[in-house]
């Protein structure tokens, strides 16, 4: 345990971590190949809602700061990472994600 856990409540890491695990159930790193088909790319679309959706909810009931809308963001990183996704599309997904709570307030 880091000093920042000490600090910092992990709310926001454990949130990232689930939300990374619930996009490896539902498509999981082994389906990369099928994002070069449009079908895959479809249901990769449809979960990544159900992600946002998630996000929305979880702002509406935090105030999340810079500090910690960028734990969540390397969190959710590093745990994509750690599942196995190749690092093209946990950037890809990353970058969606920070995108989607910069601007949802």
């Amino acid at each position: 345990m880091g000093l920042l856990d000490v600090i910092l409540p992990r709310v926001e890491i454990d949130f990232a971590r689930a939300l990374a695990e619930k996009i490896s159930i539902q498509f999981p790193p082994a389906s990369e190949n099928k994002l070069a088909k449009r079908g895959g790319q479809r249901r990769l679309e449809a979960i990544l809602q159900t992600v946002m959706d998630d996000i929305s909810v979880f702002q509406q009931q935090r105030d999340l700061g810079w500090f910690r809308k960028a734990r969540l963001g390397n969190a959710f990183r590093w745990r994509l990472t750690e599942l196995g996704y190749s690092e093209t599309v946990v950037m890809a997904l990353t970058d969606g994600l920070i995108h989607h709570i910069a601007i949802k307030r």
